[in-house]
């Protein structure tokens, strides 16, 4: 099954946003941000590809800005 990643601009906005996933019964997963993405260090949530924009417009209509981002 394909990835998404959804970048978060702090590790305390990817753990908001892991909760809000696992309260809200989403899978996700708190991953390092991969290579291919990005060579700087950081978190990210690693979700569903066919629910990624999904997960992303709800986290952003309860204040967690995400860039989603697809690794190939």
């Amino acid at each position: 099954m394909k990835r998404s990643f959804l970048l978060l601009p702090s590790m305390r906005t990817a753990i908001k946003a892991e909760a809000f996933c696992r309260a809200n019964n989403i899978a996700c997963q708190v991953v390092p941000v991969p290579r291919q993405i990005s060579s700087e260090c950081g978190m990210c949530l690693e979700v569903d590809n066919g629910a990624a924009e999904h997960i992303q417009r709800q986290l952003e209509q309860t204040g967690l800005a995400a860039v989603l981002a697809n690794a190939e």
